[in-house]
């Protein structure tokens, strides 16, 4: 099995970690919640176009191809994934890493600070005709005094290609290929958007952890 690396690529705001910093260790726990999960989406890569007009004429025929399976494939994915099961996952990868802490433990406590993830988009993509696949979630994470001050903020991409588990494998084996795609069940494509879920809320953790100094 090809193991691939898992790749993160924060986009920070420098003026609110710094406060984050002074305000974590007082924190103590904080308890998650997942806003929105939204719906998935899927964009599967197309032809260069640039060159002859003989190619750029068989390339556009081609993207447009790719444009429309690329609909189709969303629709099959909607269907099939929970986005209950999504939260559920980021929150299990949150709890799972950031335990009793640092910088602060996890807690179920309804008046315990609020650490609320919202998912921006989280999906598949094929970067180009040809090109394997990868799972991405665009997370915004921020965190609440008990008042209600907010004081961290960050936005966070997390991809991932194969060679992260079976569930996520089988399915970047087939997402170039609708009639593939079409005959995996509910359960195999969900299994494999919840794992990377938990993954990813582990990685928010990771972020925290470094912006908390």
């Amino acid at each position: 099995m090809r193991t691939a690396p898992l790749l993160l690529l924060p986009l920070c705001l420098t003026a609110c970690h710094a406060k984050f910093k002074q305000y974590a260790p007082t924190l103590g726990s904080v308890r998650s919640q997942v806003v929105d999960t939204g719906v998935p989406y899927v964009s599967l890569g197309g032809a260069y176009v640039g060159g002859s007009p003989t190619v750029d004429i068989a390339a556009a025929v081609i993207n447009t191809v790719q444009a429309v399976r690329s609909v189709e494939q969303t629709d099959r994915i909607a269907r099939a994934v929970n986005p209950d099961a999504v939260a559920a996952s980021l929150v299990d990868g949150l709890r799972d890493t950031l335990g009793r802490g640092p910088p602060f433990a996890f807690t179920d406590s309804p008046d315990a600070p609020l650490l609320q993830v919202n998912v921006d988009s989280y999906g598949l993509a094929v970067p180009y005709l040809g090109a394997p696949g990868v799972f991405t979630y665009d997370l915004t994470v921020n965190i609440y005094t008990q008042s209600g001050e907010r004081v961290y903020t960050n936005h966070v991409s997390c991809a991932t290609d194969s060679g992260a588990g079976e569930p996520v494998e089988r399915v970047l084996s087939v997402v170039d290929n609708v009639a593939k795609l079409d005959a995996m069940s509910d359960a195999e494509i969900n299994d494999a958007f919840v794992q990377i879920g938990r993954y990813c809320g582990g990685v928010l953790v990771t972020e925290m952890r470094r912006h908390a100094g």
